[in-house]
């Protein structure tokens, strides 16, 4: 497992970074399960004796069940596709609802939006739910990429929105204004390594669409 702590100027993010080259939506559901049951390793830690929350029982088995494996998740995808998994090509947005469906974290579906309503089917769903959404992205230099909406703002006439990246283990908070196209940037530092090792595949500060999937919670 590969997990980072970032902050944002509207808080603290845990972003999980992907261990395969594929691998993003696949770690971007490891993330939005996180996300909707971090509650229970607070539970869990309140629960245990005084020093010695981490070894307890309770705390071991929220562990287990909030910070998923990508084996794990590899495993429920290929029971959803019939197909081997193991993060080395795309994953498909239409799968990975019924993917969250199996993690007991309610009921979540998978749309296409048109490119310019993106920002107002995240805007307008965050004022009733704190769910994460899974958003598509596509580069204008060619292939997509999937990152987690997990925190919008409503702050006067602009609403910000923090994208967990799990490329980079990075979260880039990006303004959504309705009616309009969701342009997400990535910048890195030339010459940068990534997380494998390796040189970054993100051209430094290349931009991209977002292409209009949403995967969002439904039902509790």
């Amino acid at each position: 497992m590969a997990w980072f702590l970032r902050s944002s100027r509207r808080g603290v993010h845990a972003v999980y970074s992907q261990q395969a080259e594929n691998s993003c939506g696949i770690a971007c559901v490891i993330m939005v399960n996180f996300k909707m049951k971090k509650w229970k390793l607070a539970v869990a830690a309140s629960a245990a004796p005084a020093g010695v929350f981490a070894a307890a029982p309770g705390m071991i088995t929220a562990v287990s069940d909030t910070m998923r494996s990508e084996t794990e998740v590899d495993a429920a995808y290929e029971k959803v596709t019939g197909k081997p998994y193991d993060g080395s090509g795309d994953t498909d947005a239409r799968v990975l609802p019924t993917v969250l469906n199996q993690l007991s974290i309610g009921r979540w579906q998978a749309e296409y939006v048109p490119p310019n309503r993106v920002a107002d089917k995240i805007i307008n769903r965050s004022r009733t739910s704190s769910a994460p959404f899974i958003a598509l992205v596509h580069w204008r230099t060619g292939g997509g990429h999937f990152v987690t909406c997990d925190n919008v703002v409503h702050e006067k006439d602009v609403t910000w929105a923090d994208f967990c990246d799990p490329w980079d283990g990075s979260v880039r908070t990006v303004p959504l204004h309705p009616g309009e196209a969701i342009s997400y940037r990535a910048e890195t530092a030339p010459g940068s390594m990534d997380f494998m090792g390796k040189r970054h595949t993100y051209p430094h500060r290349q931009s991209a669409a977002m292409d209009g999937w949403l995967v969002y919670q439904v039902s509790p």
